[in-house]
C-alpha cells in the first residue's frame, strides 16, 4: 500500500497544480465546488486504483480518498465552539485516511459514541471561493470554521491544508492579515492564499510554515 510520505507528497504536488491552474485561468473554475473536484481528480489520478485501496476492520473494502469525510468532534458551526457530546459533526471538503491504520478501524460506526473506531482522517484539506460582494464577516466566520475543524486535537489530523482562493472580491479589507492572526495558532496547518485582483495574482502562505517554494505573505 501506498506510504504516508507518498501520500504528503502526491497532495502538495496536487495542490500546486491547482494553484498552476487558478494562476492561468482563474475564470476555469464557476463555483467552489469546481475547485474540489478538480482537485479530487489530481489527486485520484496520481495513484492506481489498487494502491487507492484499503479494506477495514469490519471487512469494507474502500479507498483511502474520500469527500466530506465526518469529523470526530460534535461542533455548533454558528459558535464556532467543539465539545459537544450532542450536536453536528463537521465535515472536511477531502479527506485521506491513515493507511496504517484502516484494517484496525471500522468503514462507519453505527453508535454515536463511539466515533473514535472509524477511519483517522490523516490528511484533511479544506477549501474556500472568495469573491465579488461577499460580505467579510461571513468569508471570516468561514475561515475560521475550517481552521477549528483542521486543528481540534480529536480530529487527530497530521497535516491540514486551508486553500483560500479570492477572485475581484470587493469587500477584502484586511481579511489576510485577520486571517494570519488565526492560521499562525495553529501547528499542523497549512494555509495557502490565492488571490486574483485585477490582472495580478499573488500565492503565499498564511502560516510560517513553507510550502514547496511559497514563502509567507502579510508577516
Amino acid at each position: 500500500m501506498v506510504s504516508k510520505e507518498q501520500l504528503v507528497q502526491i497532495i502538495e504536488v496536487s495542490i500546486d497544480e491547482l494553484i498552476a491552474t487558478f494562476k492561468a485561468t482563474p475564470f476555469f473554475f464557476y463555483t467552489e465546488n469546481d475547485l474540489h473536484t478538480h482537485l479530487y481528480f489530481g489527486i485520484f489520478s496520481k495513484l492506481t486504483l489498487g494502491e487507492w485501496q484499503c479494506k477495514t476492520r469490519d471487512g469494507k473494502s474502500s479507498i483511502l480518498l474520500h469527500k466530506e469525510y465526518p469529523t470526530k468532534e460534535r461542533y455548533s458551526a454558528k459558535a464556532l465552539k467543539k465539545g459537544f457530546s450532542e450536536g453536528a459533526r463537521g465535515h472536511f471538503d477531502l479527506s485521506i485516511w491513515n493507511p496504517d491504520e484502516t484494517s484496525d478501524r471500522e468503514f462507519r460506526v453505527v453508535s454515536s459514541t463511539n466515533f473514535e473506531e472509524e477511519q483517522q482522517t490523516f490528511i484533511a484539506i479544506e477549501l474556500d471561493l472568495i469573491e465579488r460582494n461577499e460580505p467579510m464577516k461571513q468569508a471570516m466566520h468561514h475561515f475560521k470554521w475550517d481552521i477549528l475543524k483542521l486543528s481540534s486535537q480529536k480530529n487527530r489530523v497530521e497535516h491540514g491544508y486551508q486553500l483560500v482562493f479570492v477572485r475581484d472580491w470587493r469587500n477584502r479589507g484586511n481579511f489576510p492579515e485577520s486571517a494570519r492572526k488565526e492560521a499562525v495558532k495553529t501547528h499542523n496547518v497549512t494555509v495557502l492564499y490565492i488571490e486574483k485582483d485585477n490582472d495580478v495574482v499573488r500565492v503565499g502562505t498564511l502560516t510560517p510554515k513553507p510550502f514547496l517554494n511559497f514563502e509567507q505573505i502579510f508577516k
